[in-house]
């Protein structure tokens, strides 16, 4: 349905030359221009980040199309004064979770949203973490003993080599080995006992 964009002559109805609002308004009483020109504007910004949740290009594509098509069947519910960008992206996070969801028990998706846990462990690194995310990090790593955590801290967060967390704490690279793999054990127990809390946090942390 979307790729017939390409045979409508709107090249001049650029966002530059009519509001976006008007956009809106022509698209709520169904005009199809409209619709491509939006379409054009957003959905390579939102298949990219539905692609960084999903990591599979054909279920990305898939999501941003079901995305649109929700926009032409809702059209004439559409409210030109709120943001068409964080309607779309909504829509396109509420996909993502339902998608997440419904494959919940497949080993692969498990890793995949374990992945994206990992992440912030380098996003707290770098300070790019919200304080939701934070505490999420925090009740996970609470789930370690304290010896335990300080070594899972060192590699994960600080990014320190075994040898380095070894040298530091006086301990055998062995033992900072068997701690980590310990550890990861327990992280992966509580994003999966946690699944559903963790894939909203995420998701939302991924589209806003």
């Amino acid at each position: 349905m979307f790729k017939q964009h390409a045979t409508f002559p709107f090249e001049k109805l650029t966002m530059d030359a009519i509001a976006e609002n008007k956009l809106m308004i022509s698209l709520s009483q169904g005009d199809e221009h409209s619709f491509f020109a939006l379409y054009e504007r957003y959905s390579h910004a939102l298949f990219s980040n539905v692609f960084r949740m999903v990591k599979d290009r054909q279920v990305s594509e898939e999501i941003v199309q079901d995305v649109f098509l929700k926009v032409w069947q809702k059209r004439s519910t559409i409210d030109p004064t709120r943001s068409f960008k964080s309607w779309i992206f909504t829509i396109a996070k509420n996909d993502v979770i339902s998608w997440y969801r419904k494959l919940a028990k497949e080993t692969a998706l498990q890793e995949n949203l374990y992945q994206h846990f990992e992440q912030l462990y380098v996003m707290d690194k770098e300070g790019d973490i919200q304080e939701q995310q934070s505490a999420l990090l925090e009740r996970a790593l609470n789930t370690l003993s304290e010896r335990r955590k300080e070594i899972f801290v060192l590699c994960k967060i600080e990014q320190k080599s075994y040898e380095e967390v070894a040298r530091k704490l006086n301990i055998s690279v062995s033992t900072v080995s068997n701690a980590m793999v310990k550890s990861n054990q327990h992280i992966r127990q509580f994003v999966q006992d946690h699944y559903d809390e963790i894939l909203v946090i995420l998701v939302t942390f991924y589209f806003f």
